[in-house]
């Protein structure tokens, strides 16, 4: 899943969310797994802690160009305990798994993403937006754009009605 990376920086803050949200009502076992199922990823945001939940509701509120830094905070807070330490521990394995699959990735979305990352702002928002329907036309390969289509599904399927 080499698009977990582009998940690191913008998209994928949900992604990674999702996993803690399974792996909060699951076991952190089970948040690895390729089966947990995108239905029931919004059900579990209640069983988060409740400064997890607020601090990624308030994420939606903010603008586009804020959200990156917004969710980089709420990862880190997440590594250093603040939400308790089973979400703590949901995220080092999400943070293990990222670092390992970035060695994974394409060159041409490495590159892309190295070049995101010493953007801020809004800028840096458009140049996700244009990583993220980059991989789901296909531009990184066949392998990232179905990778990137599961992920826009499970991220569709996160979104409050």
């Amino acid at each position: 899943m080499p698009l977990i990376q582009t998940a690191g920086l913008f998209t994928a803050g949900l992604v990674a969310t999702t996993s803690l949200i399974a792996g909060a009502t699951n076991g952190a076992d089970d948040a690895d797994s390729a089966d947990t199922s995108a239905a029931d990823v919004p059900c579990a945001l209640s069983a988060l802690p409740a400064e997890l939940r607020d601090d990624l509701t308030a994420v939606r509120e903010l603008p586009e160009g804020e959200r990156v830094d917004a969710l980089r905070t709420i990862r880190d807070d997440a590594l250093e305990g603040d939400y308790g330490v089973r979400v703590q521990h949901l995220a080092r394995g999400r943070d293990d798994r990222v670092r390992a699959l970035r060695r994974l990735l394409p060159d041409d979305l490495e590159g892309d993403l190295r070049e995101a990352r010493d953007l801020s702002g809004e800028d840096q928002a458009a140049a996700l937006r244009g990583i993220r329907d980059g991989a789901l036309g296909g531009e990184y390969g066949d392998r990232v754009q179905q990778v990137a289509k599961s992920l826009q599904r499970r991220l569709e399927a996160c979104e409050t009605p």
